[in-house]
């Protein structure tokens, strides 16, 4: 796909993008002749990172933004930010995610999963939506996981895992809000010329899945911990990257809004709670209220 695809005066943000998956979508815009913004929370490692990237395009199209998507301010921030540096956007990749072992919390007070990858991703949104409504025709890209099959139950119960908590299962709800959302942004763009998708990348060894721990699995599953952690070592960022990729750049993924694909970049059947229009809407007007409600919010 890298090259064959020209995207000659396109401005392009990926949260995350200075490893793993998110490094290698923006390598692969870049070198399609994009301006690509990467974020991270290290200067050191961003600074490195955007010096590989600039090597990779051939070119200076890239520029690192140190920023915290833990919070709804820092979000803010980077939105902010960007209006400094440019005045257009045609991709946002929300890419930027975690899977924490242990009951963490923002600076806004809430749970960290919920924070990073769903909060996050609903604040820079709203705050970047105008302009790329400016710049359109643009994409949002939101990156998920097939993780999000796994949540059973009300999600919106226990919403900060105040009483209970599992990793991968709060990781796994979290990511479930995340796609909720992007299904319901799409039906409210709809007529504005942004196309909004999911995708899940796949398996892939990332900081992330190297942190994690047998702990945050559920008990049932910590049998297979040593097979799990094999398998998970063969998962490839750039691989992962695909879909991501696609949903960027492609003339064909312009001609479709709200569907979630997978790894293939193929769309995906998703479940009947998941196609729940209500319960899509809940979790955007719940994004929407937790943003506004944030300690850190401006």
């Amino acid at each position: 796909m890298t090259g064959s695809i020209s995207l000659a005066g396109r401005a392009v943000l990926i949260t995350g993008g200075t490893s793993g998956i998110g490094f290698h979508t923006a390598a692969a815009l870049g070198q399609m002749g994009a301006t690509v913004y990467v974020t991270g929370r290290d200067d050191a490692r961003g600074r490195d990172a955007e010096r590989r990237l600039r090597e990779l395009a051939g070119r200076e199209c890239v520029r690192f933004i140190k920023a915290d998507a833990s919070t709804v301010g820092g979000n803010q921030w980077l939105a902010r930010r960007l209006h400094e540096l440019t005045d257009r956007l045609h991709v946002l990749v929300n890419n930027v995610g975690g899977l924490f072992n242990d009951r963490l919390t923002s600076a806004d007070g809430y749970e960290l999963a919920l924070a990073v990858n769903f909060v996050g991703p609903v604040a820079l949104t709203q705050a970047l939506l105008p302009l790329l409504q400016q710049s359109a025709p643009a994409r949002i890209v939101n990156i998920v996981s097939s993780a999000h099959a796994m949540w059973s139950g009300d999600p919106f119960a226990d919403l900060h895992a105040e009483t209970s908590y599992l990793g991968l299962r709060v990781h796994a709800r979290a990511k479930l809000f995340n796609l909720l959302w992007t299904l319901a942004l799409a039906r409210r763009v709809e007529g504005s010329d942004i196309v909004v998708n999911a995708t899940n990348p796949g398996m892939a060894w990332t900081t992330t899945t190297k942190g994690l721990a047998r702990r945050a699995m559920p008990t049932a599953q910590r049998f297979f911990w040593p097979l799990f952690r094999l398998i998970q070592r063969t998962g490839s960022a750039e691989r992962a990257a695909r879909a991501p990729i696609f949903l960027a750049s492609s003339p064909e993924a312009a001609a479709f809004s709200g569907a979630y694909l997978e790894s293939n970049a193929r769309p995906a059947q998703l479940s009947a709670e998941a196609l729940d229009r209500g319960r899509q809407d809940r979790a955007l007007e719940l994004g929407n209220s937790l943003v506004a409600s944030a300690l850190t919010a401006r």
